[in-house]
C-alpha cells in the first residue's frame, strides 16, 4: 500500500517527461491496430483474432517503449492503452461488418420486391402481345406495300405504333425515347419518328397526390395548387409553402409495379435476342437493357433529380443568364426530396420558342447564345451534361430574360478520362485526322470483341469516318454538328459499331442545342461560339496537365534533398 503512492507518482512523472516518447508509443498503438483492423477484416474468425492482434499488441508496444528509453512503467501504460484501442477499433470494425451486412440483406429483399409475381408477368406479357401481334402483321404489310411503290401505308403504320406504345405504359415510352436518343445503335428512321413520342398522360387524381405528399411530410404547411403538367412517370402541381411559390412533383401511384414487370419481360427477350440473333451482338442487348434499366429507376426516384438539380445549381450559380431551380431542403423537418414527391423552386418562365416567337432578331440571337453557352459548358468544363434538354424543359423568365433549365431526372456524368478522349477526338477532328479520332472512338466503346468480321467492320468504319472528316476540309467541322452527329452515327450503325454512351449524350446534347439556336435564329454562327470555348478548355485542361507534371517533378526533387539532408 506504501509503495503504490510512489508508483503513481512515478508513473505521472515519467508520462509528463517523456512528451515524445508518448506520441511515438500512440504512433505505434494506431499502427497496431490498424494491423489489428486489418487481420479481422480479412479473417472469417474474427474473436480469434482479436485475441491474436491483441497478443501482438501487448508484446510490441513495450519493446518498443523500452528500445525507445522510457521507464518500464511507461511501457506497460503503452500496453494498456494500445490494448484499449485495438479493442474500440475491433469493435468499430465489427459494426460495420454488421451494418454492411444489413445493407446487403435490406438490398436482396428490395431486389425481391422488385420482382413480379409469375401471375403478373402472365398477365402482363398477355396484355403486351395482344398490343405487338397486330404491328408485326402490319409491319409486313407496309413493307409489302413499299415495294408496290404505296408509301402511304408505312406513315399510317408508324402512327398506329406510335399510339400503341404511348398505350403500352411509361416503360415502352421512355423505352423508345431513350432510343431515339442513340442514333448510333437504330436506323435514323426510327429514331426520327421515335423523337416524335409524346409522355404526356393522364394525370392521377388530386386525392392521390394529396396521399402521396401526407406520406412524404406527414401534417404540413405545403398547400397543393393546379396541375401544371403530367408525364408517363411523375406530375407537376404548382403550390405554396410558407407563402413561398413552390413546384411539387409526385410519381403516379402504381407506376413503380408496372416498370418492375416490364423490366423483367425486357431482360428475358433481352436474353433471347442475344442468343437467336448473334448478328445483334454489336449492341450488347442485355448490357444495353441494364443501363436503360438503370436511367429508368434513376427516374422513378426523385431524390436523384434532386442530387442533379443541386449540381446544376451549384455549377451555374455564377452564371447571371442561366438559372437552375433548387429543391427545397426542408418541409415540416422533413427532407424536401423524397422518393415519391420533390418539392422545388417554382419558376415563372415561358418555353423557350412561345417567347422568342415575337421577338426580334437580336433578342433571339441573344437567347440562342445563351443556350449554345450553357451547353457547351456543361459539355467542355462541368463534364455533367443535361440528358434532356428539348425545348419543352427551357424556360424564359419574363422578368429577367435568364434561360431556366427543368427536369433534370437524366443526366450525364462524363468521366475524367472519357471527357480527355473526347477533347482529343474532337481535337483530331479539327486536324483533319479522321483515322486517329475514329480509333480513339472505338478504344472506348468497350463493347466489341476480336472476331475477324468485327474487325474488318471497324477498319470499314475507321475508313469512312476519315473520308468524313476528310470532306470537312471545305466546310468547318462545327457548322452544322447536327448533320455530322447524324452522319457519325449512320456510319456506326451500317458498320455494326456501337459507340461510347457517352460520347452520344454529349454529341446529341450539342444537336439538340444547335437544332434549338437553329429554330430561334437560321444563321446563328454556331462555330464562332463552339470553337474558342473547346480551344480554351483544350488549353487549360493541356495547362493543368503540365501543372501536375511540374508539381510531381518538385515533389521528387524536394524528397531527394530531404533524403541527402538525413544521411
Amino acid at each position: 500500500n506504501r509503495c503504490a503512492p510512489d508508483f503513481v507518482v512515478r508513473s505521472k512523472r515519467a508520462l509528463n517527461g517523456h512528451s515524445a516518447t508518448r506520441e511515438r508509443l500512440k504512433m505505434l498503438a494506431r499502427a497496431a491496430t490498424r494491423r489489428a483492423a486489418l487481420s479481422l477484416r480479412q479473417n472469417r474468425r474474427p474473436l480469434q483474432h482479436l485475441a491474436s492482434a491483441a497478443r501482438r499488441t501487448s508484446v510490441a508496444a513495450p519493446r518498443a517503449a523500452l528500445a525507445a528509453g522510457a521507464p518500464l512503467t511507461l511501457a506497460f501504460a503503452a500496453t494498456t492503452y494500445a490494448r484499449a484501442e485495438a479493442t474500440h477499433d475491433a469493435a468499430i470494425e465489427a459494426a460495420r461488418i454488421r451494418a454492411q451486412r444489413l445493407a446487403d440483406a435490406a438490398e436482396r429483399a428490395a431486389q425481391l420486391r422488385q420482382t413480379p409475381s409469375r401471375w403478373r408477368l402472365l398477365r402482363r406479357a398477355m396484355n403486351l402481345s395482344l398490343r405487338a401481334t397486330p404491328l408485326i402483321v402490319g409491319r409486313l404489310t407496309a413493307d409489302v406495300s413499299r415495294m408496290l411503290g404505296i408509301r402511304a401505308v408505312d406513315d399510317l403504320w408508324w402512327s398506329w405504333c406510335l399510339r400503341e406504345v404511348e398505350r403500352a405504359g411509361p416503360t415502352f415510352i421512355k423505352l423508345c425515347q431513350w432510343a431515339a436518343s442513340r442514333d448510333d445503335l437504330f436506323p435514323v428512321q426510327a429514331t426520327r419518328r421515335f423523337a416524335r413520342l409524346h409522355d404526356r398522360v393522364e394525370p392521377h387524381s388530386y386525392e392521390q397526390t394529396q396521399l402521396s405528399v401526407s406520406k412524404a411530410f406527414g401534417d404540413q404547411d405545403l398547400t397543393i395548387g393546379p396541375i401544371l403538367g403530367s408525364g408517363c412517370v411523375a406530375q407537376v402541381h404548382r403550390g405554396t409553402l410558407h407563402g413561398r411559390d413552390v413546384a411539387v412533383k409526385v410519381v403516379h401511384p402504381g407506376v413503380r409495379e408496372l416498370v418492375d414487370c416490364d423490366m423483367c419481360l425486357l431482360r428475358g427477350i433481352g436474353s433471347i435476342v442475344e442468343y437467336w440473333a448473334p448478328s445483334l451482338k454489336y449492341l450488347a442487348v442485355r448490357g444495353t437493357l441494364q443501363r436503360f434499366e438503370k436511367v429508368m429507376r434513376a427516374q422513378l426516384d426523385l431524390r436523384t433529380e434532386a442530387a442533379n438539380l443541386e449540381k446544376l445549381h451549384l455549377l451555374f450559380a455564377q452564371d447571371e443568364n442561366v438559372v437552375i431551380p433548387r429543391p427545397v431542403l426542408e418541409v415540416n423537418g422533413v427532407d424536401g426530396a423524397q422518393r415519391d414527391v420533390l418539392v422545388e423552386d417554382f419558376v415563372e418562365g415561358t418555353p423557350v420558342l412561345k417567347y422568342a416567337a415575337n421577338k426580334s432578331i437580336e433578342e433571339k440571337e441573344l437567347l440562342a447564345t445563351h443556350g449554345a453557352r450553357t451547353v457547351l459548358k456543361m459539355v467542355l468544363h462541368h463534364n455533367f451534361v443535361h440528358g434532356d434538354l428539348h425545348p419543352g424543359n427551357v424556360l424564359v423568365e419574363e422578368s429577367t430574360g435568364r434561360l431556366a433549365i427543368l427536369d433534370a431526372g437524366i443526366c450525364v456524368e462524363i468521366p475524367t478520362e472519357t471527357h480527355k478522349t473526347m477533347v482529343r477526338v474532337l481535337r483530331a477532328m479539327l486536324e483533319y485526322r479522321g483515322d486517329d479520332a475514329a480509333r480513339l472512338l472505338l478504344e472506348n466503346n468497350g463493347g466489341s470483341d476480336d472476331s475477324q468480321d468485327q474487325l474488318q467492320r471497324e477498319e470499314a468504319f475507321v475508313d469512312g469516318f476519315a473520308k468524313f472528316v476528310e470532306s470537312t476540309r471545305t466546310q468547318p467541322i462545327f457548322d452544322s454538328m447536327a448533320s455530322y452527329v447524324g452522319d457519325v452515327c449512320a456510319l456506326a450503325v451500317n458498320n455494326r459499331v456501337a459507340l461510347d454512351a457517352s460520347f452520344v449524350a454529349v454529341a446529341l446534347a450539342v444537336k439538340v442545342v444547335e437544332g434549338l439556336v437553329v429554330d430561334l435564329q437560321p444563321d446563328f454562327p454556331f462555330v464562332e461560339i463552339a470553337v474558342p470555348m473547346f480551344l480554351k478548355e483544350s488549353c487549360m485542361r493541356a495547362s493543368r496537365e503540365e501543372a501536375g507534371r511540374m508539381s510531381a517533378y518538385m515533389n521528387g526533387l524536394l524528397t531527394g534533398l530531404r533524403n541527402e539532408e538525413s544521411q
